[in-house]
């Protein structure tokens, strides 16, 4: 499976105590997560730690599914 997915499983697991079963690629970070605005940049906060990248505040609204955030640090760590 892929890392960059299995870390963004840890970190919402640690983060929000979320079952690793609940966290899925097709999952909602909004929608079927409950992550409110302030917790989700929490959340991108911590994708910038653990990454070590810098997410682009205009771009983080593109981040939907945890799929969207898969592809979005995929990106970032290969440029």
């Amino acid at each position: 499976m892929n890392n960059i997915f299995e870390r963004i499983r840890l970190i919402l697991n640690k983060q929000f105590r979320f079952s690793l079963n609940q966290i899925q690629p097709e999952t909602e970070f909004e929608n079927e997560l409950g992550i409110d605005s302030r917790e989700f940049f929490e959340l991108i906060n911590e994708f910038e730690s653990a990454f070590n990248i810098e997410i682009n505040a205009e771009e983080v609204a593109t981040l939907v599914t945890i799929q969207d955030a898969i592809n979005y640090i995929e990106t970032k760590i290969i440029s």
